[in-house]
């Protein structure tokens, strides 16, 4: 028979490829198991890599009142108040020597500030511009800034985090450095803008550390948290709470430490995994694994 969880009281849905479909949509039935979850007392949250500026829209469309986990972690934000409950900054000069390694490997570095919901994005001269880093500042071009890369973040207050969008193997070849600096960093193979991504934040900030502030706001037990996710960045935060469930495209690294695996976010496998350990709707099937078990 298949393990379940305590009752959740909390639950934490990662956005991209977990909430999302690939088309970047909320389909209708995972926007009425999210609204079930909250019509039964389950706080809902979402925790992601993204910023306020691109999560706002999505915690309105699901009718979300509360703090919401950002920045993979390095700011907690109210809903719809927009208000800053919580940011993890990263020391300035552990972000510059980041950046150093970055443009030593020809990487563009693109960094996060710590000044409130103004949510600039603070980069050095074109030269070292990709079409991935292209596309990311055409999101929103008015709030990017260029300036010398010595002063990206020296001289500035803590930024938030420093990131990178590359291929897989630029960013592998900036590892034996990044991990020598006193940091937390993550790597994203695919991400939302088709490259991979290499995350420096500070150290010991997580989506799992945002997860355990919040639960200890909310003075919710973490047995009694469900985290949702698929990639690398929501490994920590899956291995943290009660019960953590990897989607069903995520990579083996991410189901390994899961409890359960549900399908893929072409098949509503968040809905399901909701309905299934969330709200307690009747299983399908169940793996083998005392560990795991399968949403189907």
């Amino acid at each position: 028979m298949e393990t379940l969880p305590l009752k959740i009281q909390l639950l934490v849905i990662d956005i991209d490829g977990t909430l999302l479909n690939p088309a970047g949509e909320i389909t209708p039935y995972t926007r009425a198991a999210v609204q079930t979850a909250q019509q039964a007392g389950i706080v809902v949250t979402l925790a992601t890599a993204r910023r306020y500026c691109n999560t706002s829209q999505i915690a309105n469309e699901l009718g979300l009142q509360g703090p919401i986990i950002l920045y993979d972690g390095a700011m907690i934000v109210q809903h719809p108040t927009a208000t800053i409950l919580e940011s993890r900054p990263l020391n300035a000069a552990i972000g510059q020597e980041a950046v150093e390694i970055l443009v030593r490997h020809g990487i563009q570095p693109v960094v996060h500030p710590n000044e409130g919901l103004a949510e600039e994005i603070w980069t050095g001269p074109a030269e070292l511009d990709n079409l991935w880093i292209e596309a990311y500042f055409a999101t929103y071009p008015e709030r990017m800034r260029r300036m010398p890369y010595e002063t990206l973040c020296a001289g500035h207050p803590d930024p938030l985090r420093v990131v990178a969008f590359t291929t897989e193997e630029a960013i592998q070849s900036t590892l034996p450095e990044i991990s020598a600096l006193n940091c937390t960093w993550t790597t994203i193979k695919r991400g939302s803008y088709n490259c991979a991504e290499l995350t420096v934040m500070d150290k010991g900030c997580s989506k799992a550390s945002g997860v355990l502030a919040l639960a200890d706001a909310l003075g919710i037990p973490l047995q009694k948290v469900m985290a949702l996710g698929d990639n690398n960045n929501d490994i920590e935060m899956l291995k943290t709470v009660g019960w953590g469930v990897a989607m069903g495209q995520a990579s083996e690294s991410v189901k390994s430490v899961a409890n359960a695996v549900t399908a893929s976010n072409w098949e509503d496998g968040a809905a399901q995994a909701i309905d299934r350990y969330a709200l307690r709707c009747a299983t399908k099937s169940a793996s083998n694994s005392l560990k795991r078990a399968t949403c189907l």
